[in-house]
């Protein structure tokens, strides 16, 4: 039993270990630059934007890291780059429809209705105002003053003891008025 925890190389001895240096490698070593050139112009980055699938494809042509352009543009242009994020969006949400139109199988189903909630999630973050969830509660309060007042005269009235024929003219001006604010409104 004492020998079932022994190990096999017990006995032999081992040399000694020897240390890992661990290089830190810059990004430019990796053949994209973090600094953008300053010929480059942010419009035409962001039509390519539009119209090609990764950004990583955009920021290699031009020789800089993918986190260093998508900075750059908030820093330069922040109104057009969220625009554009929001148009490229849209653009994800009506692919993710039109595959849920076309789709031939589940897994084709299932990758279309991902593609329409995160086009619609992004969507609510980037324009919150039109495509985000309406959670506005308005209550109006109205009291009718002639039904309130209506009733309190009519009580008193009663306590007073007037006469029956008072207490129909009364409710006779009092339907007239009901009458007269409908017509207002």
């Amino acid at each position: 039993m004492a020998e079932a925890h022994v190990r096999i190389d017990e006995g032999i001895k081992r040399g000694p270990k020897k240390q890992r240096i661990a290089l830190k490698r810059s990004r430019s070593e990796y053949g994209a630059s973090p600094i953008i050139p300053a010929t480059l112009d942010p419009r035409e980055v962001l039509e390519r934007y539009l119209s090609e699938p990764r950004t990583s494809q955009i920021a290699e042509s031009y020789g800089v890291t993918r986190s260093n352009l998508v900075r750059w543009l908030r820093e330069v242009v922040p109104d057009e780059w969220k625009q554009v994020q929001i148009v490229r969006a849209l653009i994800f949400k009506e692919d993710g429809n039109e595959g849920l139109d076309t789709a031939d199988n589940a897994l084709m189903l299932a990758r279309a209705r991902e593609m329409v909630k995160s086009a619609q999630w992004e969507l609510e973050r980037l324009d919150s105002k039109n495509y985000g969830a309406k959670q506005e509660v308005t209550v109006v309060n109205e009291i009718r003053l002639e039904t309130v007042l209506d009733g309190v005269c009519t009580k008193l009235l009663e306590k007073i003891g007037a006469s029956q024929q008072v207490l129909q003219v009364i409710d006779v001006q009092a339907d007239t008025l009901q009458h007269d604010s409908d017509k207002t409104k």
